[in-house]
């Protein structure tokens, strides 16, 4: 098949505009080491929230907004370990921890909002409702009265906290 040059020369200025459209648009860039370097760049906690990223098997094949909805499973999933523990303290009778655990429901019950949120493109509902469960996440902080805790629990609040803001500044990077 025979193609006129009239035609390749006509195809090549589209083929250049596609490419450099794609080239300079970051919503459209992979998450890249340079894309996720660079939101992480923006959270408060850059370490844990690389972790984070580097842990889910997506983040190669996402935007920002695709990053923000794996820190938000990345909140999740200690909000829920918390939780668990939590109830598990209180059902053995150590009742200091009933206010705290009541907190976490709350907490665990926004993040599945901000989740759910995120999933219907309404990222700053999704935002709102993960800064509801930082707000959340102090008052059981401030709630607890008792001087030692055990390491788990410890562990368990300090990684909900720093993923909940990690989410929070991905999520405001979205449209930026």
């Amino acid at each position: 098949m025979v193609v006129s040059r009239s035609v390749n020369i006509m195809f090549l200025p589209v083929i250049f505009l596609v490419a450099f459209k794609i080239m300079h648009n970051p919503a459209l860039v992979n998450g890249d080491a340079t894309l996720i370097g660079r939101v992480c760049g923006k959270t408060l906690f850059p370490a844990d929230c690389r972790r984070c990223f580097d842990s889910d098997p997506q983040n190669g094949r996402v935007d920002v907004r695709g990053l923000a909805g794996i820190a938000i499973k990345c909140s999740y999933a200690p909000a829920i370990d918390v939780d668990k523990l939590l109830t598990t303290y209180t059902r053995n009778g150590l009742s200091e921890y009933a206010f705290c655990l009541q907190q976490f429901d709350y907490i665990v019950q926004k993040l599945s909002l901000a989740q759910q949120s995120w999933k219907n493109n309404r990222y700053q509902d999704s935002k709102n409702l993960v800064q509801k469960a930082i707000g959340d996440y102090f008052v059981c902080l401030y709630g607890l009265k008792k001087p030692r805790y055990p390491d788990q629990f410890i562990e368990g609040l300090y990684r909900t906290r720093t993923s909940c803001e990690n989410a929070v500044g991905a999520l405001k990077q979205i449209g930026s």
